[in-house]
């Protein structure tokens, strides 16, 4: 369980809306007049480095155990998810790149380039209704709405046999569970690199994980906000306390932001 000790009562998740960070809107052109270059334009390539680490928070916490506790289930066994900022060096000796995942259609009107079983595919997505419970006997209600892009044939297989009722021990009380929204939409995509934190890696043991080049993301009213990635050897790490700008515009000033640290041992 990773745990982050709290004073404040959790208001709304971190919407970090600086105009020198990425974000991906969701207004796009519609399906009649969408051309080849519109289309390119909405996949992004952007970056993450030491200097844009934000102090981990609770609901950094709260939604990297509830992606924990899913991965565990789709691997079968015991997994971990470790916060990127607790063991990446501060210093300009690593960058993470990312690639966006498509941008979810809300209109599903086809075009002519549609295929029913492209309309089939992209309808496609899986709920889990999730019960956060606290150490006060608080039940917070989530339902997890899982939106696949590019996920191999055993992935896909395994995430929508997941059970569509559980529910999650959590350290924390009504103080934070209560204010935490009730949907959560995440874009999961395993379109990325095998090995995207490659100048991280050392000698030690290999993680064993099964889904190499996994991306989850979260949806949020106007903008998606990267929160996981997989590695090869790392394993699963938990990105979403880091601050993105796009790879198109020159990088912003260094400044500098304390990075919290989490208690693995709660």
């Amino acid at each position: 369980m990773i745990f982050i000790d709290t004073i404040n009562k959790l208001t709304q998740l971190p919407e970090r809306e600086e105009q020198t960070h990425f974000r991906r809107r969701r207004s796009k052109a519609s399906q009649d007049s969408l051309t080849l270059s519109e289309a390119a334009s909405h996949v992004q390539q952007i970056n993450l480095s030491y200097e844009y680490a934000t102090a981990l928070t609770p609901t950094d916490s709260i939604i990297a155990n509830m992606l924990e506790a899913v991965l565990q289930q789709l691997e079968h066994q015991h997994v971990h998810v470790e916060a990127l900022s607790q063991f990446a060096p501060r210093d300009s000796s690593w960058q993470l790149t990312l690639q966006t995942p498509p941008l979810s259609q809300n209109d599903n009107t086809p075009s002519y380039a549609d295929s029913a079983k492209d309309l089939k595919h992209e309808k496609q997505f899986k709920r889990i209704e999730l019960h956060l419970l606290g150490s006060d006997g608080t039940d917070k209600p989530c339902l997890l709405t899982f939106i696949p892009h590019h996920l191999s044939a055993p992935l896909r297989q395994a995430l929508f046999t997941l059970n569509p009722m559980q529910s999650l021990t959590t350290p924390y009380t009504s103080n934070e569970l209560d204010s935490l929204p009730q949907h959560w939409l995440f874009e999961i995509d395993q379109d990325g690199e095998s090995e995207p934190l490659t100048s991280l890696h050392t000698s030690a043991k290999a993680q064993t994980i099964q889904y190499n080049g996994l991306q989850i993301w979260f949806e949020r009213q106007q903008d998606s906000l990267p929160l996981l990635i997989s590695d090869q050897q790392l394993g699963y790490i938990y990105i979403g306390n880091y601050e993105t700008y796009s790879a198109r515009e020159d990088e912003p000033e260094e400044h500098v932001n304390t990075s919290g640290s989490l208690d693995l041992n709660a």
